[in-house]
């Protein structure tokens, strides 16, 4: 769009053609979790032709398969509809977004019966049991106010904010998340990142109120911990598995929250998010000019979309001096491991009423 290269377009078009035609499971015949998803992309550091993306390569030793909350990516599909009037990849995009409520939907899985509540897989990220800030969440979200821009349809912002509300809060104790467990925690600001987005589509539609307060409370409580805390990912690297340029490039989600937390914090913190958010570029392109790998697809990526989401910064954002009450946040457990407890409880239940039974015939 900036240069106007049409090879730019060409590589544009034919993925969002691949991405509608092959990457997406076009089904209803399977699982909630898996129809209509997106399948993972080849796992990392593995030769290409073990790393298969559609199912469990026995060479490779690593598992491919999916479809997971942590792949799934619509605004591109978004863009290319807004650009083409394609209307496969708008309806690529609502697909995404009604896979997320289903895959969350209780009452379409197998466990319906036990326990008919949220599944949590909208909202996993790394583990089944954590509900917090990541990329599984934030992908989910992220799909929702895709679809919600498309159609106008309240359910997926519903959803949204469902979401939102389920893995932050204002009060939250962010020390005891563990965000600084890069290899598992990174993605913290994937979901901080569409926190900021989630704010901006709010603020366009003049929705100013209970709702916009709580998340812009948990992001701006988010950025100073992160100004306090984060360093570049690449002055520990011992900390990291593979210490490659990919973590340089995703140090700029870093400058992204920075500066939406600019955007919408109180106006004493806006030259210390802006400061912050300048520093991490600062460092990221730094090393990223001077690395030899640096033009590999994953930063190249990361510096495209990066660009492409970076907040606008008019008009201002009027901040509200209301102060809400919360409700205190609820620990969500997902229904597996719900359905595992009831299970256990009735078994228990079920061996005291053996007991009973022959103590009862004994005397």
């Amino acid at each position: 769009m900036q240069t106007a290269d049409q090879r730019w377009w060409l590589l544009a078009n034919d993925l969002a053609s691949h991405v509608t035609n092959i990457d997406l499971y076009h089904t209803q015949r399977d699982r909630a979790a898996y129809n209509g998803g997106y399948f993972w992309h080849t796992p990392r550091y593995q030769t290409a032709g073990t790393g298969t993306h559609r199912a469990f390569s026995r060479r490779s030793g690593s598992s491919g398969g999916g479809p997971s909350s942590e792949h799934n990516y619509t605004t591109g599909l978004m863009l290319h509809h807004f650009m083409t009037g394609c209307e496969r990849s708008r309806a690529a995009v609502i697909q995404l977004a009604n896979w997320v409520i289903d895959m969350d939907d209780g009452w379409k899985s197998r466990f319906r019966w036990i326990d008919g509540r949220d599944t949590g897989y909208a909202s996993g990220t790394r583990s089944v049991d954590f509900h917090g800030p990541g990329r599984g969440a934030g992908n989910s979200i992220n799909a929702l106010l895709d679809a919600h821009r498309l159609t106008n349809d309240n359910r997926y912002m519903e959803k949204a904010e469902a979401l939102i509300a389920r893995c932050v809060h204002p009060d939250d104790e962010i020390d005891a998340l563990g965000l600084l467990d890069i290899e598992n925690r990174w993605s913290y600001t994937v979901f901080l990142q569409v926190l900021g987005k989630y704010l901006e589509h709010k603020a366009e539609r003049r929705e100013i109120g209970p709702r916009f307060e709580y998340a812009r409370r948990v992001l701006i409580k988010y950025a100073v911990w992160m100004a306090a805390n984060e360093r570049p990912y690449l002055e520990t690297p011992e900390q990291l598995e593979f210490p490659t340029e990919t973590w340089a490039a995703q140090d700029l989600r870093k400058a992204a929250v920075f500066e939406f937390a600019a955007r919408y914090g109180e106006s004493e913190q806006q030259s210390m998010f802006l400061a912050a958010a300048a520093r991490f570029v600062d460092r990221s392109l730094a090393y990223l000019l001077e690395a030899r790998t640096a033009r590999r697809t994953r930063p190249i990526i990361l510096l495209l979309a990066y660009a492409f989401q970076r907040p606008h910064r008019e008009p201002p954002v009027i901040v509200t001096d209301q102060q809400p009450a919360w409700r205190p946040k609820v620990h969500f457990v997902p229904q597996r491991r719900r359905v595992v407890r009831r299970l256990t409880w009735a078994g228990a239940g079920a061996s005291a009423a053996a007991l009973l039974l022959i103590g009862l015939l004994a005397s």
